[in-house]
């Protein structure tokens, strides 16, 4: 995210010596796995209650098959999570040991609600990477009328149990990191939010919110200029089911490039259907894909 990307819009007539020329890989750096997009949360800043896909879990031997291509295309680190809440999946700890076998780190980002002493050891035991907690607000009244559903002391609870706990162990790992999503509602709890976590864990983010494609209305938003966008070089979205979708911000799982229940990522990521989509983005033809059409982090 802290990377700048300086690409030439213009016609493309050649794509493949366009992208080699820009240094883009041929298998994804960033590979997102949605464990589940099951939630026990209904965030304003989320559009969960717009999604129409089904809801599910991966199953176990999908998964298996993803760790061990990325693992043979020397993916070094996975993400668990996408759009759901990945501790709803009583098999997450089973697939961030057959990762680690693989000697792949797994990285985590969730709304800390659902912790219990249990799962806390067993994801410090297994060598979880990273993890990264939702935590917008600094008291209860802000961070419980952003975080509809979930208990503000809760979490708080379940962030120092999870401290104690990698320090039991004697572990450094998983780096324990808090996201502050900065909106009207709560910025001016920013700097206390700050004050009170910068020296407990191991990062503090505070980031300002996206409108999901689109999806959400924001105060104040520009257009900002128009770039094609890094992630369809770079990223690889694969849903609970198997289908892969064109990137995180596809919540509904609209576009599909594939599905990993009878393709490898490597064909998906190399096929014809995203070549045409990365052809747009140089071209400057965002309208031809609506969803990114209107999206705010390619801007």
């Amino acid at each position: 995210m802290g990377m700048l990307y300086r690409i030439t819009v213009g016609v493309v007539r050649k794509t493949v010596p366009i992208l080699e020329g820009l240094g883009m890989a041929r298998f994804p750096g960033t590979v997102r796995v949605e464990n589940t997009n099951h939630c026990n949360a209904n965030c304003i800043t989320c559009t969960r209650e717009l999604m129409k896909r089904p809801t599910g879990f991966m199953d176990m031997g999908l998964f298996r098959k993803i760790v061990d291509e990325c693992a043979a295309n020397r993916v070094r680190k996975l993400h668990l999570h996408n759009f759901g809440e990945p501790m709803l999946d009583k098999r997450l700890v089973e697939k961030i040991v057959y990762a680690r076998k693989n000697g792949i780190e797994t990285r985590l980002f969730t709304n800390m609600s659902v912790m219990t002493e249990e799962l806390a050891s067993s994801l410090v035991e297994a060598g979880l990477g990273k993890i990264k907690i939702s935590m917008d607000g600094n008291t209860p009244q802000t961070f419980e009328a952003i975080r509809r559903g979930l208990s503000y002391e809760r979490v708080v609870r379940n962030i120092e149990l999870l401290l104690r706990e990698r320090e039991r162990q004697g572990k450094e790992n998983p780096r324990i990191e808090l996201v502050f999503v900065e909106t009207e509602r709560n910025y001016f709890e920013r700097e206390e939010f700050v004050r009170r976590w910068k020296h407990r864990v191991d990062g503090v983010h505070i980031t300002s919110y996206h409108n999901w494609a689109g999806s959400l209305r924001k105060e104040g938003g520009g257009r900002g200029r128009e770039l094609p966008c890094p992630r369809i070089w770079q990223t690889f979205t694969v849903l609970w089911d198997g289908r892969v979708a064109l990137c995180c911000m596809d919540y509904n799982g609209d576009v599909v490039l594939g599905n990993l229940n009878e393709e490898s990522i490597r064909e998906i990521f190399n096929g014809e259907k995203l070549r045409r989509i990365r052809e747009y983005h140089l071209q400057g033809r965002f309208h031809m894909i609506p969803i990114c059409r209107d999206c705010e982090l390619r801007r």
